[in-house]
């Protein structure tokens, strides 16, 4: 069985508020986090479509702080992204089952690049495809259907791990099977549930 997992509030953390209380500490961190990350520029991050230092520019009327001041709280975002140990321990068990395991993820560049050159949970993993590097982003159906191509992959022998419900119904529109993700104790109990692990290891 191919399991395709994002990685954002999956197997990393990403917590927007402690990103910029990390740099500017907790007053306003709230909204900040809001105007910066739930921002349509911040989506074309993601899709690689626009760059760090432009959406830190474009962010001024926005947050009220220099350019440079949004740049800083941008790149911290990288190193924020820290592997969620129980996640790490159920990847490498899935990975000994002998599950073929992918990563498909809405991520910037910096994201992305920073994970790979600083995390060694990849050595489990096939293949990945990421938003940035693609410009195509979940929900859509193309980034879907651009990981099968790519990786041989028939839709009815993958399994697709994704926090987000909208991303995880696009991937079963297209005949994945799909489960959303809550947290790592949650998500082992499923994946033994439905025969992926079996029920004694570390059960």
């Amino acid at each position: 069985m191919a399991i395709i997992f994002d990685l954002g509030r999956v197997v990393v953390s990403w917590d927007p508020v402690a990103i910029v209380s990390s740099v500017r500490g907790p007053l306003e961190a709230e909204r900040l986090a809001q105007q910066l990350f739930e921002h349509p520029d911040w989506q074309e991050v993601d899709r690689g479509t626009l760059s760090l230092h432009t959406m830190a520019r474009r962010a001024e009327p926005r947050t009220g702080l220099s350019a440079a001041d949004n740049l800083a709280i941008l790149q911290a975002v990288p190193s924020s992204l820290k592997p969620d140990p129980a996640m790490l321990t159920l990847i490498e068990e899935l990975h000994g089952a002998g599950h073929s395991l992918y990563a498909l993820s809405n991520m910037g560049h910096a994201s992305i690049d920073w994970l790979e050159q600083h995390e060694d949970f990849w050595r489990f993993f096939s293949g990945k495809v990421v938003s940035a590097r693609v410009r195509m982003m979940k929900p859509e159906p193309d980034i879907y259907r651009y990981l099968l191509v790519s990786f041989d992959l028939a839709p009815s022998d993958c399994l697709f791990i994704d926090d987000t419900p909208a991303n995880v119904t696009a991937a079963e529109t297209l005949g994945i099977r799909g489960m959303v993700f809550c947290d790592a104790v949650r998500c082992r109990q499923q994946l033994v549930e439905q025969g992926y692990l079996p029920a004694t290891d570390k059960g």
